[in-house]
């Protein structure tokens, strides 16, 4: 069992262990990035900081973006900070895994793809996208 923040962009549900995030905040600007990796979807200045946006669909190859008024996940991975792109926050809860399948679920039995932090960081920061089930993490 894994306590995560459960959210969907589009169709796609994800979640992301609770020991990666500091904090849930709502876009505020958005400025985008010229020339910037395919997983950055601009910047925001989050309390005097400027954050990275990360965004899911730019780790896949498409082309990212978000929009103010989205939700974002403050992610910290060995004191590295970023925003993930997070759509829209479903719930806070405890996945486990399908005892048919395997896959993770979320309390509304819907399958979840757990995102490992570290995994997404190093792609974004070497410009290189990533298959789906490179984003997962792989414990159970």
């Amino acid at each position: 069992m894994k306590n995560v923040i459960v959210f969907s962009i589009g169709p796609n549900v994800y979640a992301v262990e609770l020991g990666w995030i500091r904090e849930v905040f709502t876009l505020a600007h958005v400025t985008p990035v010229p020339h910037a990796p395919s997983a950055i979807a601009g910047v925001v200045n989050f309390r005097g900081s400027i954050l990275s946006i990360l965004d899911i669909r730019g780790l896949h190859g498409n082309v990212a973006g978000a929009t103010q008024g989205e939700s974002a996940l403050l992610l910290e991975v060995d004191r590295c900070q970023a925003a993930l792109r997070a759509g829209t926050i479903d719930e806070v809860s405890s996945l486990i895994a399908d005892p048919i399948s395997g896959e993770f679920v979320d309390s509304r039995h819907r399958p979840v793809t757990l995102l490992d932090p570290p995994e997404l960081f190093d792609a974004a920061m070497n410009n290189r996208s990533l298959p789906n089930q490179s984003m997962a993490s792989h414990e159970k």
